[in-house]
């Protein structure tokens, strides 16, 4: 478990970690903390419970701090976990019973719980995706995530780890599982594996977040291996929401710029696309409307086009750099 602070909601995430060791039989399990940083004295009640703690010496990132614990652990299979996941009871035994089930399976990761810790609103709506997400996408994945995710050593040590030039938290993860599919391994996306996310988003930190730190790099990660994964977030049915998305954005600003009946004729066609962009997602809305009523359930749809928007339009504008690059270089080079 990375962490760059011994309090808020690593205190109760690694203090459950320690709770389900516990109840294990001794020596089967190990906890370690690496501290992204230089840090002070590790909290008493982390020393109490014999749980190893390392430092990083500088801020270098989360990839580093796993590779860091990976190299010291002494176990076959290594779970990794965020500071601000909170395991639920059966997830390392679920973990434990899966690998021994499947001699040739080479990773595992699961999903947020469906009722997120932080109450505000787009807390609410951005955990909900990610959980929605996940449990609709169950079975062999092409990617990985470390915030509950599990590697078996061997294939770890294989591939180098992660990628230690990420040195923000962004897609070391998803690159990481990028790799371990290149290698042959076979991911699985374990639905009933779950985590409680304790991370407290706004919505500027969510657009930034995003932004960023997923839509950018991973259009670049995207570009370098030269295809488009189709699971989670990029399958089939959430690029044509996130076109439908930007088709609709661009059909209202042309009519509220051209007015008259055109305007009329533009905002229903808007209201068409936006109708398919909720039709395709309502189990999610329905999870929504549930956890939240009305008001939460209108406002996730809103915060979801928005998403699907400021996503959509960086992965275009990536792409579009990246091309133009491309082709100046080779203007350059043509004789």
């Amino acid at each position: 478990m990375p962490t760059i602070s011994w309090t808020g909601c690593f205190e109760a995430c690694a203090r459950q970690v320690i709770r389900l060791i516990g109840k294990r039989p001794s020596g089967t399990a190990e906890f370690l903390v690496v501290f992204d940083g230089s840090g002070t004295a590790p909290p008493a009640w982390l020393s109490a419970a014999g749980v190893g703690v390392v430092f990083t010496g500088s801020k270098r990132g989360p990839a580093t701090a796993r590779n860091l614990a990976a190299s010291i652990a002494v176990g076959r299979v290594l779970l990794f976990v965020d500071a601000d996941c909170e395991l639920a009871p059966d997830a390392i035994g679920r973990v434990e019973a899966t690998f021994a089930a499947a001699p040739d399976l080479v990773a595992m990761f699961g999903a947020y719980d469906d009722a997120p810790a932080c109450s505000g609103m787009v807390s609410q709506f951005r955990n909900l995706l990610h959980h929605h997400t996940h449990i609709t996408h169950p079975g062999r994945a092409g990617t990985f995530w470390a915030g509950c995710g599990a590697i078996r050593r061997g294939a770890f040590d294989d591939i180098g780890g992660f990628d230690e030039g990420f040195r923000h938290p962004c897609i070391e993860d998803i690159e990481l599982g990028m790799r371990v599919r290149a290698n042959g391994g076979r991911i699985h996306l374990d639905p009933d594996l779950r985590c409680k996310h304790h991370k407290s988003w706004t919505l500027l930190s969510m657009i930034k977040t995003d932004v960023l730190h997923r839509a950018v790099p991973w259009t670049h990660l995207i570009l370098k291996q030269g295809e488009i994964p189709t699971t989670l977030n990029l399958d089939w049915g959430n690029r044509i929401c996130g076109a439908t998305a930007v088709l609709a954005l661009v059909i209202g600003a042309l009519g509220i710029a051209v007015g008259g009946t055109t305007m009329r004729a533009a905002f229903i066609l808007a209201l068409l696309l936006q109708g398919t962009l909720a039709w395709m997602h309502r189990d999610f809305y329905r999870l929504c409307f549930r956890r939240g009523g009305a008001v939460f359930g209108l406002t996730a749809f809103a915060l979801h086009w928005l998403f699907y928007v400021y996503s959509s339009l960086t992965f275009g504008t990536v792409v579009a750099l990246s091309k133009a690059k491309t082709f100046a270089r080779c203007g350059k080079s043509y004789p």
